[in-house]
C-alpha cells in the first residue's frame, strides 16, 4: 500500500514519540523540528510533507531528509531550515503540528521567537511591497 503525505506524517510522529529516533535526531543536532502545510490540516489531498527544522549547529540537510525518507516511507518531504534569515517562513514551519524538540520548552520557545521576528519586520515587507507597485 502507497504510504501518503499524512501517513507519512503519523508514522514520523509515532517514531518520535516512542524516542526511537532520539539519538538519530541529536547525533544530527535538531534542535525543534515540526510538521507544517497541507499535510497537517485535514481537507484536501496534500502532495508533499513539509517539516520545518533548527538545528544547533551547521545543517545536515541531507543527513536529515535521509532519516525522514527512511522513517516515513515517503519521499516526497520537504525540509525548511529555521535559521532566523526568513521570518515568514520560519513562523509558518513552527506553527504546525510539534515533532521534537531537544530541551523542554524549546519549541514554544522558538515558536514566540519566530513570531515576534515575523511581526518585528512586517512592516519592512509592506514598505517592499510599495515599493515593488510604483
Amino acid at each position: 500500500m502507497p504510504v501518503d503525505a499524512r501517513c507519512a506524517l503519523e508514522r514520523l510522529r509515532r517514531a518520535i514519540d516512542s524516542g526511537e529516533l532520539d539519538v538519530a535526531l541529536d547525533g544530527l543536532g535538531i534542535d525543534v523540528m515540526g510538521a507544517f502545510g497541507s499535510a497537517t490540516r485535514p481537507d484536501g489531498e496534500p502532495a508533499d510533507l513539509d517539516i520545518g527544522a533548527r538545528f544547533a549547529g551547521r545543517p545536515d540537510l541531507l543527513g536529515l531528509i535521509d532519516l525522514l525518507v527512511a522513517t516515513t516511507g515517503f519521499d516526497k518531504i520537504d525540509v525548511a531550515v529555521i535559521e532566523g534569515e526568513h521570518p515568514v517562513l520560519d513562523a509558518e514551519a513552527l506553527c504546525g503540528v510539534p515533532l521534537y524538540e531537544r530541551t523542554r520548552g524549546g519549541f514554544a520557545e522558538a515558536q514566540m521567537a519566530a513570531l515576534g521576528h515575523r511581526r518585528d519586520t512586517a512592516r519592512f515587507r509592506a514598505l517592499d511591497r510599495e515599493r515593488m507597485a510604483r
